[in-house]
C-alpha cells in the first residue's frame, strides 16, 4: 500500500485532536472550526489508508497506526516550526539572562530556551533557577532580563498568565492523621499561607516537620513518606499520591505565573524572546492527552 504525502495542516489537526482530547478543543487551539478539523482528520486517514482514531459515544482513542503517526507527526511539526522560525527570525547577537521558578523549570519549558539559541546561534543564554521573590528582586536590580515568576499583589501582569493548580502531595505510606506532618517552603513562599489557611478552615491540625528552600529536597521528603507537601502541578512526580477533598484535604487555590521583563533596560533579544514565549507558552502548558496516552499536569493559559 502506498501512503500519500503528509500535509502540515492535516498533521497539525491530528496532533491537536490527540493532545486536546476532542475535536472541539482542537479547533479552538488551531483557530479552526470543528467541521474543518473533522474534515482534515478524515483526509489524513484517507491518505494513510487506516483509521487513526477510534471514536465512540464518549471517548476517542488512538489506534495502533495513530500512535505511530503521532510520534512522527510531533517530530515533523517540530522541525517545520524550527525551520519557519529560523527563516523568519531577526538576526540577534548578544547575551540574555532569564529566570525560572524551580518547580517550573521543566524539560519542556527549558527546551523553549534551548530552541531559541539554536535558532539564534549568536545569542548566549544564561539561566537562573530560583524562587519567584528572588527573581523579582533580580529583575528590579536589572540582574536578569526576563523571568517567568509568580504573579502577586502589586505585580504588573503580562498579557499571558499561566494558571497552575496546587495539590496536596504525599507518598502512599505517609500518615494522614492529625497532627499532619508538613513539608513546607520558608517565607516568602505564598504556598505557606494558602496551605495553613485551607487546613485551618477544614479543622485540621498540623506541625511543620521539614522546611526547605529546595523543591528537589521537598520532593525527596515526600517520596520518603516524611510528610505532606503543598506543590504546584509542575512539581508532582510519578509515584506521588495527590490528596483530594474525599481524603480530608481541602481544595487549594491555583497559582498564577506571568512573564516579566526588566524595569529599566530592554534589548531586541529580550523583546523577541518575550514575544516568542507568549506564543509558545500556550502550547507548552496545554494539556497533552494523546487520547489514550498519559496526561500532563492541568495547566492552562488565559
Amino acid at each position: 500500500m502506498t501512503i500519500g504525502r503528509f500535509n502540515i495542516e492535516l498533521l497539525e489537526a491530528f496532533v491537536a485532536v490527540a493532545e486536546a482530547g476532542n475535536v472541539t478543543h482542537a479547533g479552538s487551539r488551531l483557530n479552526r472550526t470543528q467541521p474543518c478539523v473533522s474534515t482534515q482528520l478524515r483526509r489524513l486517514e484517507d491518505r494513510v489508508g487506516k483509521p487513526l482514531i477510534e471514536r465512540n459515544a464518549r471517548t476517542m482513542n488512538l489506534t495502533p497506526a495513530g500512535r505511530i503517526l503521532y510520534q512522527h507527526a510531533l517530530d515533523i511539526l517540530r522541525s517545520h516550526e524550527e525551520a519557519r522560525l529560523r527563516l523568519s527570525a531577526p538576526e540577534l547577537t548578544g547575551t540574555v539572562h532569564v529566570g525560572l521558578p524551580e518547580w517550573y523549570a521543566t524539560g519542556q519549558l527549558q527546551s523553549i530556551f534551548c530552541n531559541f539559541v539554536k535558532i539564534h546561534p549568536n545569542v548566549k543564554l544564561e539561566m537562573t533557577v530560583a524562587d519567584s521573590a528572588t527573581l523579582h528582586d533580580m529583575l528590579a536590580n536589572n540582574d536578569i532580563n526576563l523571568a517567568i515568576a509568580l504573579a502577586g499583589p502589586g505585580r504588573a501582569k503580562s498579557s499571558t498568565i499561566v494558571e497552575e493548580p496546587l495539590h496536596w502531595a504525599a507518598s502512599e505510606d505517609c500518615p494522614l492523621t492529625d497532627p499532619l506532618p508538613l513539608i513546607m517552603f520558608p517565607e516568602p513562599c505564598p504556598f505557606r499561607e494558602q496551605a495553613f489557611s485551607a487546613l485551618a478552615r477544614a479543622g485540621r491540625h498540623w506541625y511543620e516537620r521539614i522546611t526547605t528552600t529546595s523543591v528537589a529536597a521537598a520532593q525527596v521528603a515526600v517520596m520518603s513518606g516524611a510528610g505532606v507537601c503543598c506543590l504546584p502541578s509542575g512539581a508532582i512526580l510519578d509515584g506521588f499520591r495527590v490528596l483530594k477533598e474525599q481524603h480530608g484535604f481541602p481544595k487549594l487555590p491555583g497559582t498564577e505565573l506571568a512573564i516579566y521583563t526588566q524595569s529599566k533596560t530592554q534589548s531586541p533579544i529580550v523583546d523577541y524572546l518575550e514575544e516568542h514565549l507568549n506564543e509558545l507558552l500556550q502550547n507548552v502548558t496545554a494539556q497533552h492527552s494523546a487520547l489514550a496516552g498519559k496526561t500532563q499536569p492541568d495547566l492552562r493559559v488565559v
